[in-house]
């Protein structure tokens, strides 16, 4: 746990937010451990499922910008965003401002506000090169944005080669944005086993299954998750089923695919879980799939991880590098080739009960690296890397640039 600091010696801090999610209270928990003046500022206070949201918020100040998305989106499109981050800005006065990205419009007031103050910028983001297409004009303009932030933090590896690349100097970039809170997944996939006969009985669960977790859109490839599940039970005949927990536009798809495949009675869709009840079911599978075809991190491994699970993880997901050793605590997968997700499905389902339970140990290992306290101590590393470093202006045509890219939606989204 990082030491806390003085109140009097601690720079004041604020950090952008569109919401509070229940792994964001986890590392704002850990940061006020670090930063006594932690503000928050949460811009669109919603999000698509209330189960996203915590309620455990009272370990830091927050300022609240706007009730809900309509009234975040109305004020993008009236071109308010801009005034309402500098109002803020000016009533916390905050030595450092963290902000979430170039992606929201938030972001590009708090850095002018920043750079008007002499106040420090951190860029904290988790994308990766092959997160999607890169096209020059928008990636001119990500290091533009770049140019004007001191310091960031990032998810791993490869989203601090992805941010190198845009201009950031590497001796300030650090590592630890993508933070769960580890244990909450550990102590409630424990509970599930002490109680597993009873827990199943609530929750409707089979004896044996393969989770997955993910918001139903093309990009989290459940369709053809489906097919190599279709695929692997064929070869091995393992007794096990297929939970996918979430919801999405694509649910038709899916059921569409479980039909065609005549796997009514084998896959699963049970919908979105509570934070607390979400540890049951992680707790009770034999292993964890995310096969995803294009994803900046994958905050879902890292709680599969926490929870004790064998991984079968994509190669495109920005956490696999970091969280997945092949054979040792999963495997990774290529996610356009059905075989061989199949072949890892197969291989998770037919292991013993002890490598599947080894395999867990090295995945708790593993992500315990990753837990709030890294995001912490990343970003006081990061704030200190920031203070040390001469405030720059903010050129005309950027101030310019930022503020019309303020009245835009996720103009930048990865």
């Amino acid at each position: 746990m990082p030491i806390r600091s003085s109140r009097l010696n601690s720079p004041v801090l604020a950090v952008f937010t569109q919401q509070i999610s229940h792994y964001h209270a986890a590392r704002y928990r850990a940061a006020a451990q670090v930063f006594p003046r932690l503000t928050v500022i949460s811009s669109m206070n919603d999000a698509d499922f209330p189960e996203f949201l915590s309620r455990d918020i009272s370990s830091f100040d927050i300022v609240r910008l706007f009730d809900g998305k309509s009234a975040y989106l109305r004020a993008i499109n009236a071109g308010k965003m801009w005034q309402a981050s500098y109002a803020a800005l000016d009533e916390i006065k905050p030595d450092v401002v963290a902000v979430a990205g170039w992606s929201f419009p938030e972001s590009f007031g708090a850095i002018a506000w920043a750079r008007r103050h002499g106040a420090r910028i951190l860029m904290m983001s988790e994308s990766q090169h092959q997160d999607s297409p890169r096209y020059r004009l928008r990636e001119a303009i990500k290091s533009r944005v770049v140019a004007a932030c001191d310091a960031a933090l990032v998810g791993g590896a490869r989203q601090g080669d992805y941010i190198a690349s845009l201009g950031m100097p590497r001796a300030r970039v650090f590592f630890g944005y993508d933070a769960i809170d580890n244990r909450h997944f550990a102590e409630g996939a424990e509970r599930a086993r002490a109680c597993a006969t009873v827990f199943r009985a609530q929750h409707g669960l089979p004896e044996r299954y393969i989770l997955a977790s993910a918001r139903f859109i093309a990009k989290k490839n459940l369709v053809r998750l489906i097919e190599a599940f279709a695929r692997a039970i064929q070869i091995t005949q393992a007794p096990h089923s297929l939970v996918i927990l979430g919801d999405g536009p694509g649910r038709t798809a899916l059921e569409a695919s479980i039909s065609a495949l005549d796997l009514s009675d084998r896959v699963l869709l049970p919908g979105f879980r509570d934070y607390e009840t979400l540890t049951f079911f992680y707790g009770l599978a034999d292993a964890f799939a995310h096969v995803s075809l294009a994803e900046q991190w994958g905050l879902v491994i890292n709680e599969a991880a926490a929870a004790g699970l064998p991984l079968i993880v994509s190669r495109a997901c920005g956490g696999a590098a970091e969280l997945v050793v092949e054979d040792v605590n999963g495997y990774l997968v290529d996610p356009t080739n059905v075989e061989e997700i199949a072949r890892a499905l197969g291989a998770a389902m037919t292991a013993t009960d002890d490598v599947r339970r080894a395999m867990g140990a090295e995945s708790q290992k593993i992500v315990a690296r990753w837990g709030p306290e890294r995001f912490a101590e990343g970003l006081q590393s990061a704030s200190d890397a920031a203070l040390a470093t001469p405030a720059p202006r903010l050129a005309a045509w950027d101030a310019a640039l930022f503020r019309a890219l303020s009245r835009r939606y996720i103009s930048m989204v990865s």
